[in-house]
C-alpha cells in the first residue's frame, strides 16, 4: 500500500537523544513510538541503531520530541534535515550553522577521484539551533508542529538559542516543557556504585504516557461513521449543499457536541480566509463555523483519512482486546511489528535524495567514526543504568541492530 493511500498517522515523531553516560554524545531519529524506540536504543528489547549500541554511550535520554507530522514521509524528510543541516536545502546555505565539507577519494579500482560529503559532528547546542532554523524554514513552517521538552536543562538551551536566532519566528508554534509529577518517578534500586542512584520515570510518565494509537479518537470516530451510515441527506454547513453519503471529501468538527458537516473546499476557504495569508494553499488553523471551536486543520482532516484510507486501523482498533499471556511475550510482539523489518540506511538515504532531488546520501552520527554493532554485557540494565559506569563486555551473542528510521510501505517518488 503506498504511503498517499494511508491515513494520518496516529503519532510520529522525530526525536533527540543524548548519552545519560556521556552527554556530549548525540542522535536524533523518528519512530511512531517513542517509549519502544528509547527502549530498543538502550539494549531492553531487540533492535535499536547501530550508533546507539556501544555500552559506554547507555544509556540514552529521550530529550526532546517534535511531533504533529502529517504522514510518515514528512517525518523521514524532516529527520533526515535534522541530522544534515549542512546538505539539506531546506536551510539556506547563507543561513546555517553547520558548515558544509567534502572529501575527496580515490577508487582503488578505477583511479578515478570522487568527492564525498563529510559527516557533520554537532554539539547539543548545535542540533537545537538546527531545529529552530528548519522549524521557521518555508517547507516547514505551516506544518502542525510541536516541540516538547523531556530534559529541563535542555529546554534552557533551547530558550536560550531561540533568543539568538535571527530571523522571523513562527507564532504558532507549540513549544512546552514536559515536567512529570514527584509521585511519577521512583527511586532505582542502588547498584555498585553506592553514591550513584538514578531517578527513573514509572510506565505512565514522559514519553511512557504518551498516546501513540487512535484511541484518543475512538469514540468521535465511532461517531462520525455512525453519522455516515444513518442515510439521511446531509448538508454542508458553509455552503448548505448536500454532501456525500460516502463521506469523501466531507470533513467533520471534532469539538465536543458537535458534528457539523462541511466539504472540505469550504472549510479550507474560510480558514485561509480567516487566517490572511493570501498564498497559503493549505490552511493550519481556524473556527468551526457552527460552534465557533478553535481548531487545528490536522484534526478533522485525520478523521476523514481514517475513514476513506484506514479500514485496517478501524478494524484493529475497534476489534475486541485479549488477555495478556505474560509482559514478555506481549513486548515482543510490539516491537516486532513496525522496528524490526526496517531496511539498511543507505536505501532510506537514497529514497529521500530522489524524493528531494539533491539531497546527498550520509548516515547520522554523532561520532567522528561509524560504529559496528557491540556485544551487550550480561549486567542486569538496573545496575548498568543506575551506576552510568561502564560495563565489562562478556562473550554473548550479538543483539540485532537495526536502522533508525521505520521505511515501511514506502514509496520512492521519482
Amino acid at each position: 500500500m503506498g504511503e498517499f493511500k494511508q491515513p494520518i498517522p496516529a503519532f510520529y515523531a522525530c526525536y533527540l537523544l543524548r548519552s545519560i553516560a556521556r552527554h556530549a554524545a548525540t542522535y536524533v531519529g523518528s519512530t511512531p513510538n517513542p517509549a519502544r524506540r528509547l527502549r530498543q536504543h538502550n539494549g531492553e528489547t531487540k533492535g535499536g541503531a547501530a550508533r546507539t549500541s556501544r555500552d559506554s554511550l547507555r544509556p540514552w535520554e529521550m530529550t526532546c520530541l517534535v511531533t504533529g507530522f502529517p504522514s510518515k514521509i514528512a517525518a523521514l524528510q524532516f529527520e533526515w534535515a535534522w541530522q544534515n543541516p549542512n546538505q539539506t536545502r531546506h536551510i539556506p546555505v547563507d543561513a546555517r550553522i553547520t558548515p558544509f565539507k567534502t572529501i575527496t577519494k580515490i577508487s582503488a579500482r578505477t583511479g578515478r577521484a570522487r568527492k564525498r560529503p563529510v559527516r557533520a559532528n554537532m554539539s547539543l547546542t548545535d542540533r537545537l539551533a538546527n531545529l529552530q532554523l528548519l522549524l521557521n524554514a518555508s517547507s516547514f513552517r505551516r506544518w502542525p508542529l510541536q516541540v516538547t521538552f523531556y530534559a529541563k536543562d535542555v529546554f534552557k538551551l533551547w530558550q536560550r538559542a531561540s533568543k539568538q536566532y535571527i530571523g522571523r519566528s513562527r507564532s504558532d508554534l507549540s513549544v512546552h516543557l514536559h515536567e512529570p509529577k514527584p509521585d511519577a518517578l521512583e527511586l532505582a534500586p542502588n547498584s555498585a556504585s553506592q553514591d550513584s542512584v538514578a531517578i527513573a520515570p514509572t510506565v505512565n510518565a514522559g514519553i511512557y504516557a504518551l498516546s501513540v494509537d487512535y484511541s484518543s479518537i475512538k469514540s468521535r470516530l465511532e461517531e462520525t461513521i455512525a453519522l455516515f451510515a444513518s442515510g439521511r441527506p446531509l448538508k454542508c454547513t458553509v455552503c448548505r449543499k448536500h454532501v456525500p453519503a460516502t463521506g469523501s471529501a466531507t470533513l467533520v468538527c471534532p469539538g465536543k457536541d458537535c458534528l457539523s458537516i462541511t466539504h472540505v473546499q469550504c472549510m479550507s476557504a474560510a480558514f485561509l480566509a480567516a487566517d490572511g495569508n493570501t498564498g497559503a494553499i493549505i490552511p493550519t488553523s481556524g473556527q468551526c463555523p457552527k460552534c465557533n471551536t478553535s481548531l487545528q486543520w490536522i484534526d478533522p482532516v485525520k478523521d476523514l483519512t481514517l475513514r476513506m484510507r484506514g479500514e485496517k486501523e478501524i478494524a484493529a482498533l475497534f476489534k475486541p482486546k485479549r488477555g495478556k499471556k505474560n509482559a514478555g511475550s506481549v513486548d515482543e510482539v510490539v516491537d516486532s511489528e513496525d522496528e524490526l523489518d526496517e531496511p539498511d540506511e543507505d536505501a532510506l538515504d537514497i529514497a529521500l535524495e530522489m524524493q528531494e532531488n539533491g539531497w546527498q546520501e550520509l548516515s547520522e552520527s554523532s561520532q567522528d567514526e561509524a560504529q559496528k554493532p557491540t556485544q551487550t554485557s550480561k549486567i542486569p540494565l538496573s545496575q548498568k543504568h543506575a551506576s552510568f559506569k561502564r560495563p565489562l563486555r562478556e562473550t554473548s551473542d550479538l543483539e540485532p541492530v537495526i536502522d533508525d528510521s521505520d521505511w515501511n510501505d514506502a514509496e520512492i517518488i521519482a
